[in-house]
């Protein structure tokens, strides 16, 4: 399919999303400056570890048979960095040692009522080599204070400025329960991406702001009548203060 077929009116349409044919679309109008964590490298890993859970007997149904349903919710709620090591012949190199934790549900029933159990499992991780080099500029950000909720425990900032973060996909196989002790017992398998982040500013080709999404329809309220009558307000489309102009860009 050629790129005139692609097109519309006014050319292709510029939105997030993968793209089949990038000719199609035209040169950038903007050159822009983020700040961003930049990734330096990258190291994948696989770890495997074994746990024992003692299952609850609780209720009535307490001492019926225990039957095993599965594991969710797998969550990193941990991240330390127990070592870095300089590599004496590659500058910027490290070698890690992470520590990891995971938390996840255990689902199961005893005597047909369901039971669902909190539990963690910890990894050691090491990362033989990693180019890791140190931020030259710190950065300082006024933050509201901090809950217990907050989502960023799976990175941790090091002393240099250096973001080290932990991305994990985690499965429980190898299950099996005995009914004597109530012990239940499986592997949690997990494999890992270690990453070195920094945050930098990167000057990048963009088409400018992202256009605003068409509007969700929904059943108009009752109240506010005028300002749900699309037609008399009508959704905003300026979203984006005004882009600094390029004086260098002028036609002379």
């Amino acid at each position: 399919m050629s790129c005139h077929e692609n097109e519309h009116e006014h050319g292709p349409k510029i939105e997030a999303g993968q793209i089949l044919n990038p000719d199609c679309f035209p040169p950038p109008n903007e050159l822009v400056c983020i700040q961003v964590p930049k990734v330096f490298d990258q190291v994948a890993l696989r770890e495997c570890v074994t746990q024992c859970v003692k299952i609850k007997r609780c209720g009535p149904e307490g001492h019926g048979p225990i039957v095993f349903e599965g594991i969710t919710d797998f969550d990193i709620v941990e991240v330390k960095v127990i070592s870095k090591t300089e590599s004496l012949s590659r500058p910027g190199f490290k070698k890690l040692k992470l520590f990891v934790k995971i938390a996840f549900k255990i689902h199961y029933s005893v005597g047909g009522h369901h039971e669902t159990e909190y539990d963690e499992a910890a990894f050691n991780l090491t990362v033989n080599e990693i180019y890791c080099p140190s931020c030259v500029a710190q950065v300082g950000v006024i933050k509201a204070p901090e809950h217990h909720c907050d989502h960023e425990h799976q990175k941790t900032l090091d002393v240099d400025g250096t973001l080290i973060k932990v991305e994990a996909l985690a499965e429980a196989f190898n299950d099996a329960v005995c009914q004597e002790t109530g012990v239940l017992t499986f592997d949690i398998g997990a494999f890992f991406i270690v990453k070195c982040e920094c945050i930098v500013q990167l000057l990048i080709p963009a088409y400018g702001y992202c256009p605003v999404p068409p509007e969700q329809i929904n059943p108009a309220n009752l109240n506010c009548r005028i300002f749900n009558d699309r037609t008399r307000t009508p959704f905003p489309t300026k979203f984006f203060p005004d882009q600094k102009w390029n004086p260098l860009d002028r036609n002379e």
